[in-house]
């Protein structure tokens, strides 16, 4: 694994073990609201108009797997 990916797996592992602390404590739609707000803050402040459409466009075309928390669904 090259030394880029080694860091975006383990800021990725910090983050996400932080996210479900979080859910102990938050409804898991008040985590993820506040997480996608920073994460918009943080390209809009970042990448160029073009690069932040072009960003938005990819994470809603980008599907994920939905995460279960001792197999129950999360609403």
């Amino acid at each position: 694994m090259a030394p880029k990916d080694k860091d975006l797996q383990e800021i990725y592992n910090r983050i996400f073990a932080d996210a479900m602390t979080y859910m102990d404590q938050f409804p898991p739609q008040m985590v993820a609201a506040t997480y996608i707000a920073i994460a918009m803050r943080l390209y809009k402040t970042s990448l160029t108009p073009e690069e932040y459409e072009t960003m938005v466009k990819t994470i809603m075309e980008t599907e994920v797997t939905p995460y279960f928390k001792d197999k129950d669904t999360l609403h």
